[in-house]
């Protein structure tokens, strides 16, 4: 594959240095000629609910081989399911849904409760042989939403999500979490969630359909969105999120051009909750790596 130019990487790095972030970002044409924009690629990162990805490749794969059924019934009883801020997380009652609806909850809006049902599914050791055998074997789906949560509580010594996210964002706290370690959290390299969304893109049919059909509806376009302000341009993607991590993967597509995959991680240095800034930036890290990969779909 082509390497990027020293000006991309340069400025790759220079945007990152001016929002006050550490970036990992991997670029990719998805159809067409090979080529590659990469910054930091090959390094494992905790990736927050960034795991749902990799999680949604794996249901697809197995419900097209026969393993998972797509219209499998799946119940959420309110006692059993971690609150969140989104989707079936959010409601008080029980709800029963299918297993193709949950994984949709689950990318469009990061829908915790969902992401835990599909894990539960799937399973952790299937999911990580699973991934393995595609070539991710640093793809570690290690935990879904609810042992992640519990973590974070853990380590800040609060009882509740909201109190744990302050004190994650306190300036003057310094709080850690063990979900920063990508050796104890959900992990991976932007390298290979770009070769998820490969995966993704390269399989026709229904269940991988509904992956990419989910991602074309999430709900938030703040980040790597920013960089592609044009109604005529197309935009799949997942968000994740947690104190200091604000990450994205996507697929852009301009009109008749091959599709881009890009995915963009970063640790910010400062804690604080709400840094406009650091979206925008990673907007901008998106639109400057695929610029050198953009390609008309009949070349």
């Amino acid at each position: 594959m082509t390497p990027a130019a020293p000006d991309t990487v340069a400025a790759l790095r220079a945007i990152a240095r001016d929002a006050g972030v550490t970036a990992h970002v991997h670029a990719t044409r998805l159809t067409g000629p090979p080529g590659t924009t990469s910054l930091v690629a090959t390094e494992p990162v905790a990736i927050a609910s960034l795991y749902k990805l990799p999680l949604a490749l794996v249901w697809a794969d197995l419900v097209a081989e026969g393993r998972l059924a797509a219209d499998q019934p799946v119940r959420l009883a309110a006692p059993n399911r971690m609150p969140g801020p989104t989707g079936v997380a959010m409601l008080l009652d029980d709800v029963t849904l299918s297993a193709r609806d949950a994984v949709r909850l689950m990318l469009a809006v990061s829908d915790n409760a969902c992401g835990d049902a599909v894990l539960d599914l799937v399973g952790r050791d299937r999911a990580h042989e699973h991934l393995a055998r595609l070539g991710l074997p640093e793809s570690l789906v290690r935990q879904g939403s609810a042992e992640e949560t519990r973590a974070v509580l853990r380590d800040t010594g609060t009882d509740g999500w909201a109190a744990a996210q302050r004190v994650l964002a306190d300036p003057d706290r310094a709080a850690e979490t063990s979900q920063y370690d990508p050796a104890l959290a959900s992990a991976a390299t932007a390298a290979q969630l770009a070769q998820v969304l490969r995966l993704l893109w390269s399989r026709p049919g229904g269940p991988h359909d509904t992956v990419r059909d989910a991602l074309a509806h999430q709900a938030w376009r703040h980040r790597i969105g920013s960089g592609f302000p044009h109604d005529d341009v197309l935009l799949l993607g997942k968000t994740g999120s947690l104190g200091r991590l604000r990450h994205e993967a996507a697929v852009v597509r301009f009109p008749h051009e091959h599709p881009v995959g890009v995915v963009v991680l970063t640790r910010a240095a400062r804690p604080e909750r709400h840094l406009p800034r650091v979206d925008a930036a990673i907007g901008e890290l998106a639109r400057v790596a695929v610029g050198p990969l953009r390609l008309a779909d009949d070349e």
